[in-house]
């Protein structure tokens, strides 16, 4: 599962034309963080999800579930 959201958040944040570092300031979140969540090292937590979705105007898919 970590690792097809690290795919979905990587086309959405290159579809954005967006940097790591500029999907960071965004969202809030650390540049490391966004590095492990597309790397698929992490749990994705639902609320950086959330804020993800919102920055990229995108929803991540979980099986049957968007967020």
């Amino acid at each position: 599962m970590v690792n097809i959201i690290g795919k979905q958040l990587i086309t959405a944040r290159t579809r954005r034309g967006l940097d790591q570092e500029n999907l960071a300031l965004l969202t809030g979140l650390n540049v490391n963080d966004i590095a492990a969540i597309e790397a698929g090292t992490v749990d994705v937590q639902v609320s950086t999800l959330h804020k993800l979705s919102e920055a990229l105007k995108w929803s991540f898919s979980i099986g049957d579930v968007s967020i």
